[in-house]
């Protein structure tokens, strides 16, 4: 048999651990297991961080398999993930999600289903856990970590701050609304960093059992569970809620499946490949309403059968056996690639390339100007265009800079290059110049980038189909200048008048304007207040229309207005939605581009221009519901990310 190398877990008990625990038992009597990786003929990581700890002596030349332990999309975003993404010859996906991703980067794929022990789950409710609460109380289970690692305030405080990946905010504002509806929500809490759901749970008035030991210092990993109390507490419960923004698992919707109980989730990880259509939610106040049709109706309820039955059938160890037996059936030593050299780090002098105009102008300009001050702020020494001594380092913004004075004074292999990528191009403008101006980018990409910034999934989704591969692409979102756009702390919901304001610096047809106009002909004005700023192709005669303003100007009008509107259609990454919604404005969005990336639960989308109305109004009933759940990138992490990829040699050290 073949001999493989099972690389450590987390070794903390969690996720990472049960699923190499679920692994090691499907692929006994598949291969023989040895117990270092120089003896193998295979390695095999649960995660990748434990596969990048062993030496690259000891795998070169063998077959590397690595589970996608998390959205494609979101283990895009680090920059140190390049090296790991190097040293894997074969990925295993374990959501359907993830297969059709990782297929889209191009990198060879199996889909295996994340398992577990359905026995493991068949408990009786733990006792006590119900037993302080009023009769008919309605308990939601949440175990998910919901706090980063902590801080300490200046007074020498532990600072605990959300883990927004796993939507803690999402969850209290649920529960906070289905309280204030006077539905009798009971917060059931185990795990490890709870303590920023558990704090703002109180502030709500929203009562909660936490099964654990209370203390305020970090109890990581000492309040993990073991998993027969884990069982016991799901068996306590009427619903499990998952609310993460993403998600590779998670293991919640396997484990509260297999417990018989009804389970809520968003639409990530694996929830899509065991849970019904109608145990989904994209919409925080869609799940309120599922929530209730459940205390009402036992709606969620009586799809747990068919759950439990799904995971018995196909997310076992057992139900894995063959699928790995033909996996590594597949597997054959990977062949030599060439090596792309990485330029030595010469000085921490950056060039930032791109036609800085003044705004208003358009969004790459803007986030290239947030970028290049940002950068300034954390000790760079920056320069537009290469002015100046030499540089250690280039930031590029995709074709929008002069790219003949790059290319006459930068030797291809000289020095490194971060080459930002939207678009693409022609799918934005549609023009014969636009695909030109595509090639000139792809070329350029190939003969200077050390790595590529893709905006958005939307765009590098779109960067496949053109059969476009970049070089050590990492995906990271645009964010804007906080000094500037920033939030309004208001006190008061929206008035009698829905204030509405739109942006848009570039006439280009594509930018929403014949949505406007049906808006312009169709709205109630006596009910909205609808602002256009920028530059529109069409007349307008009932919404009011400004002139482009500078950034500062357009900062303290969109702090004016309740809600912001994109009807921009394929939008990579919009700045103009980053800036309102950084300055606290819910957004109504096309659903399109790169706007559902960016909007997430602060905002709702539409499809046709008569669904807006409809919208509008539910968003101004649940106004400080979406407005708390804005969530949106800070120009300090983006910028600390870039300046990664330029200076830190770990990233290319496979």
């Amino acid at each position: 048999m073949i001999r493989v190398y099972l690389c450590r877990g987390d070794e903390a008990g969690w996720a990472i651990d049960e699923d190499r625990r679920m692994t090691h038992r499907a692929l006994e009597g598949v291969v023989d297991f040895v117990e270092e990786p120089s003896a193998a003929d295979v390695i095999h990581a649960c995660w990748w961080e434990p596969l990048m700890r062993l030496p690259r002596a000891t795998i070169d030349g063998k077959p590397v398999l690595c589970h996608m332990a998390g959205d494609p999309a979101r283990v895009l975003g680090e920059p140190r993930f390049l090296a790991a993404v190097h040293r894997v010859t074969h990925w295993i996906a374990q959501s359907r999600r993830a297969l059709d991703r990782i297929a889209t980067l191009g990198r060879p794929v199996s889909y295996v289903p994340y398992a577990l022990d359905p026995g493991e789950f068949a408990a009786e409710p733990l006792p006590g856990v119900r037993d302080s609460l009023p009769p008919g109380s309605y308990v939601i289970a949440n175990f998910h970590r919901d706090s980063a690692a902590p801080s300490k305030g200046a007074a020498g405080e532990t600072l605990w701050n959300p883990k927004l990946v796993k939507g803690p905010d999402v969850f209290v504002e649920v529960l906070a609304e289905l309280r204030r509806r006077g539905r009798p929500v009971v917060a059931l809490l185990a795990g490890p960093r709870r303590h920023w759901v558990r704090d703002r749970l109180s502030q709500h008035g929203v009562p909660y059992v936490f099964v654990g030991s209370d203390t305020p210092s970090d109890d990581y990993p000492a309040n993990i569970l073991p998993r027969a109390t884990l069982a016991r507490l799901y068996a306590a419960a009427d619903l499990c809620l998952i609310t993460s923004r993403s998600e590779g698992g998670p293991r919640a919707v396997l484990e509260a499946s297999a417990a018989g109980i009804a389970t809520l989730s968003t639409p990530v990880g694996i929830a899509p490949d065991v849970l019904a259509g109608e145990c989904l939610f994209t919409d925080p106040v869609e799940a309120v309403e599922k929530i209730e049709a459940d205390l009402d109706h036992r709606s969620l309820r009586r799809f747990a059968p068919a759950h439990r039955s799904i995971v018995a059938a196909r997310h076992t160890p057992e139900a894995n056996r063959s699928i790995w037996r033909t996996v590594y059936k597949s597997l054959h030593p990977p062949a030599a690639k060439p090596v792309r050299p990485v330029p030595p780090i010469r000085s921490r002098r950056v060039a930032f390339w791109n036609k800085f105009t003044p705004p208003p102008w358009g969004g790459g300009n803007q986030f290239m100007m947030a970028l290049m001050s940002e950068a300034r702020r954390q000790g760079i020494d920056c320069t537009p265009n290469g002015e100046g001594p030499p540089c250690g380092g280039h930031i590029v913004n995709s074709v929008q800079f002069d790219i003949e004075k790059f290319e006459s004074t930068v030797e291809p292999g000289s020095v490194r290059v971060v080459h930002r990528i939207d678009g693409p191009i022609s799918m934005l403008r549609g023009t014969p110049e636009s695909l030109d101006q595509d090639r000139r980018c792809f070329e350029f990409n190939a003969r200077y980038a050390t790595a590529t910034v893709i905006q958005s999934w939307h765009t590098m989704s779109r960067l496949a189909a053109l059969g476009f591969r970049p070089v050590n692409p990492v995906l990271i979102l645009n964010a804007c200048d906080p000094a500037i756009f920033k939030r309004s702390e208001r006190l008061n919901g929206p008035g009698e008048r829905l204030r509405v304001i739109a942006t848009s610096w570039s006439p280009n047809p594509g930018k929403g304007a014949a949505i406007y106009q049906w808006l312009d002909a169709n709205l109630d004005f006596s009910r909205y207040e609808l602002t256009f700023v920028g530059n529109c192709p069409v007349p307008l005669r009932n919404i009011r229309v400004l002139p482009p303003h500078p950034s500062e100007q357009l900062a303290a009008l969109l702090q004016q207005h309740d809600v912001y509107l994109t009807a921009s259609r394929n939008d990579p990454c919009s700045n103009a939605l980053i800036e309102a919604l950084a300055c606290g404005l819910p957004a109504v969005y096309l659903d399109s581009g790169g706007h559902p990336e960016l909007a997430q639960f602060g905002g709702l989308p539409f499809t046709r221009p008569d669904e807006l109305p409809v919208i509008f109004e539910r968003l101004r009933d649940n106004y400080n519901l979406y407005r708390n759940l804005i969530a949106v990138e800070s120009i300090g992490g983006v910028c600390r990310r870039y300046l990664s990829l330029l200076f830190d040699d770990a990233l290319y050290q496979s």
